[in-house]
């Protein structure tokens, strides 16, 4: 398996910032089948169309735990369709984010901490979901790329902007006890 973003759309890249039509879940499959096969590539947590170049509302997202992100708590796998954020909690997080589309940089970002969001299924039913911690920032980071946003544009400040080895040299958490 390949981990290069070779194929991944770049911050600057006119595609990360078009609008993005809606999808009907009977044409989606195949599209849905390659970003978790991206993704999985890439060993994300998530990957939306637009950084495959497709201009449609589909995402997904599959946090595993990686050698950047020990502790990140897991989640199966949750394929979005034309997602919408329905409610947001007014609390906040501000952690470390980083984007396939901007390789190498990391950098503070605030997210609610609790989204609910409304979205169709693979198989076409419509559905409301809470997303709490996590994977509400990841779900929430997802949908921007659908919203032609990157993290850079949510980052309260430019400052904690910083490169992979940076962050990894001195500003990731020590590892959890019993690691």
């Amino acid at each position: 398996m390949s981990s290069s973003t070779d194929d991944v759309v770049m911050l600057g890249d006119p595609r990360l910032k078009a609008p993005t039509a809606t999808i009907e879940a009977a044409d989606a499959g195949d599209l849905l089948a390659t970003l978790v096969t991206r993704l999985r590539e890439l060993n994300g947590a998530g990957l939306a169309a637009p950084q495959i170049g497709v201009s449609v509302r589909a995402a997904i997202v599959e946090v595993r735990r990686t050698d950047v992100f020990p502790d990140r708590p897991e989640t199966g796998l949750i394929q979005l369709l034309n997602p919408v954020v329905v409610e947001r909690s007014e609390a906040t997080v501000l952690d470390w984010e980083g984007c396939f589309s901007v390789p190498g940089y990391l950098g503070l970002t605030a997210r609610a901490e609790r989204i609910t969001v409304r979205c169709t299924t693979a198989t076409g039913e419509t559905v409301t979901t809470e997303f709490t911690g996590y994977t509400a920032r990841v779900v929430q980071h997802e949908i921007d790329h659908l919203d032609g946003l990157v993290y850079l544009d949510r980052m309260p400040d430019l400052t904690s902007l910083t490169t992979a080895q940076n962050y990894l040299d001195h500003h990731r958490p020590a590892p959890a006890s019993g690691r």
